[in-house]
């Protein structure tokens, strides 16, 4: 078996190899393409955002010192010194989704054999224990983010690396078979073995090997071309810097203080941000002949990787970290438990409802998406997706077959997003969680600024005696007067979840609010209030009842969109947003709020100078 010692990973990975990672990129004689704020023709929005059955409410738009130099050019924060483009910061990992994709699909490549391929995640996750991204969110610890943002590269991380590079190339080249595979059909001549490592490597490094590069692996390889010796070829390259660090330079003539990305250093970043993995086929040859810097050659590039099904696991998943659904409680987690089980009378959450109820209103996403719908219908749809009975029995709809379409809601209270089983459901208690609610609302959907919790507990205090709606328990423990609670939760945070109370806490549809007992013995039945005055910046307060209006209010206020663009930005871009992003983001919201389609939203960021162009810091 190859040993690759752990000194050894450590010189690859460390600030020597750095330095030489550096020094290689960048260079070339590409031009850089011209700047675009506009989606490709095929995938710009219709003149109006439309509507159809399935979405009928109406909406009214409103290190070393090359290191050294990347990290202070992620802390400047001046919109006028940006000119148009962003900091390229210190070099920056793969996420682990990025790393198992990208050892996959370039197995395949090499090897031509799935099985292989499909045996890296388990190696990197379970065997290499490879530890999963922190999703990241800079606005609050509280609240997960996304995973994009998570910059750490800890010690964990590199043993990791180094035991899957180890076995992986081990793998590859285990048999006589599969080492003809990796070679092709030459003879083992040493013209076999160059070719070999230009190829490897230019998958690994997204870009061609320099000569240097390719003397240096072919030595490694002792001019062998034996299984060992290609092993040592293979795991050498997975466990370089070049492979698992993303180093952006840019190349030609600096434009002001903005430099274009070289082509290879495009074709990278579009294939990590849209398919979370390296450039294919297409993509790079793009990239080798410079064409890819030409504005109508990345215009067509980027329609295609939107369009491709690739694309939709990335989508999917900004979706899920902006909405916080990883937040969704288990919601068996009760099960057994007789206050829960008298309150969910006979039905019984099973242990994949949490996940189902996550890909359910992810599914919509995809639905609504491949089929050119807007932002604005992602908050309206109200087609079911569930593919399995313990949540379409929540719905009170047929199992969707996941091919169809979809059936609609009966129920005339389920009205879209904000009224899918998980935005609203949670397994703790057989009651709601209205703060959750209505933070959910504020903080994650339309982006409103929310104080840090107070650390009152004058409210100790508060009379819960009786037969309380869930209502009337929070109103009395954070509407205390003369508490630090009263003034946030009265007017900003509790309206939000309040409206809500006509649906309980697996997310059912409820007309009276039944109290019970730790025993399960009914205490009493109250009647729902859900009528709040509710607000959000720039609006005067409006009185509502209703799902449907405080999801209406929602779409006209402008700060869904709004609350997006901001987003999209940070996921691109693997950073909190600041100042200078705020023509991006303004523009990323007037093209949403025009009802763009979300593919042509997707693309326009990439389309973009700021996406194509990195800021240059003088040493």
């Amino acid at each position: 078996m190859l040993k690759l010692s752990w000194h050894a990973a450590r010189a690859c990975l460390l600030p020597a190899a750095l330095l030489v990672l550096l020094s290689g990129c960048g260079g070339g004689k590409e031009a850089a393409p011209e700047a675009s704020n506009t989606a490709p023709p095929e995938l710009a929005a219709p003149t109006a955002p439309g509507m159809s059955p399935a979405n009928p409410v109406p909406y009214t738009a409103g290190m070393d010192p090359h290191a050294q130099r990347f990290a202070v050019a992620a802390t400047v924060d001046d919109g006028a010194a940006f000119m148009g483009c962003h900091a390229a910061g210190a070099p920056r990992r793969l996420t682990r989704r990025q790393l198992v994709q990208a050892l996959s699909d370039i197995t395949l490549q090499l090897s031509n054999d799935s099985a292989l391929a499909a045996g890296v995640a388990p190696l990197v996750q379970e065997t290499a224990l490879f530890p999963p991204d922190t999703l990241v969110n800079p606005d609050s610890a509280r609240h997960v983010g996304y995973e994009r943002l998570d910059t750490t590269l800890s010690s964990r991380q590199l043993g990791a690396l180094h035991t899957t590079a180890v076995t992986l190339a081990t793998r590859m080249t285990a048999d006589a078979a599969r080492v003809a595979q990796l070679l092709g059909t030459c003879s083992g001549t040493a013209a076999c073995l160059e070719a070999f490592v230009r190829k490897a490597g230019r998958l690994y490094f997204r870009q061609p090997l320099s000569t240097a590069e390719v003397a240096l692996y072919v030595g490694a390889a002792g001019g062998a071309t034996t299984g060992p010796a290609l092993a040592k070829v293979l795991a050498t390259m997975m466990a370089s810097p070049k492979f698992y660090l993303v180093v952006e330079r840019g190349q030609g003539q600096a434009e002001g203080r903005c430099r274009a990305l070289s082509a290879h250093e495009l074709a990278a970043r579009l294939s990590l941000h849209f398919w979370d993995t390296v450039p294919d086929a297409a993509l790079a040859a793009a990239a080798d002949d410079g064409s890819l810097l030409r504005a109508d050659v990345l215009q067509v590039q980027v329609a295609r990787l939107v369009r491709d099904p690739r694309a939709d696991g990335p989508l999917r998943r900004f979706f899920e970290h902006w909405w916080r659904l990883q937040e969704l409680t288990a919601l068996d987690g009760k099960v057994g438990n007789a206050r829960f089980d008298a309150f969910a009378a006979g039905y019984r959450p099973l242990p994949g409802t949490r996940d189902a109820a996550i890909t359910e209103v992810l599914d919509m996403v995809s639905h609504v998406a491949a089929r050119n719908g807007s932002l604005q219908q992602l908050l309206t749809n109200r087609q079911s997706f569930a593919r399995s009975s313990d949540l379409a029995t929540l719905y009170q709809t047929p199992v969707w077959d996941g091919r169809s379409e979809p059936p609609l809601f009966a129920q005339p209270e389920r009205v879209g997003l904000l009224t899918r089983v998980g935005m609203l459901a949670h397994g703790a208690t057989d009651t709601t969680l209205p703060i959750q609610r209505g933070i959910r609302v504020l903080s994650a959907l339309t982006c409103q600024t929310l104080p840090p919790p107070a650390m009152d507990q004058s409210n100790a205090s508060a009379d819960l005696s009786g037969v309380l709606t869930t209502r009337q328990r929070t109103e009395r423990v954070t509407q205390m007067p003369g508490t630090s609670c009263v003034g946030c939760h009265q007017t900003s945070i509790n309206p939000w979840g309040f409206v809500f109370e006509g649906f309980d806490a697996l997310g059912r549809v409820r007309q009276r609010e039944v109290v019970y007992d730790d025993s399960g013995r009914v205490r009493g039945e109250r009647p729902l209030d859900t009528g709040v005055v509710a607000a959000l910046s720039g609006l005067p307060p409006r009185a509502m009842a209703t799902a449907a209006e405080a999801q209406q209010l929602v779409l006209e206020s402008g700060h869904f969109e709004r609350c997006f663009a901001r987003n999209y930005v940070r996921y691109t871009f693997g950073r909190n947003d600041g100042s200078a992003d705020a023509e991006l983001v303004e523009s990323l919201r007037r093209q949403a709020a025009s009802g763009a389609n979300l593919r042509s939203l997707m693309a326009t960021v990439a389309l973009r100078k700021e996406f194509t162009h990195i800021l240059t810091v003088q040493p």
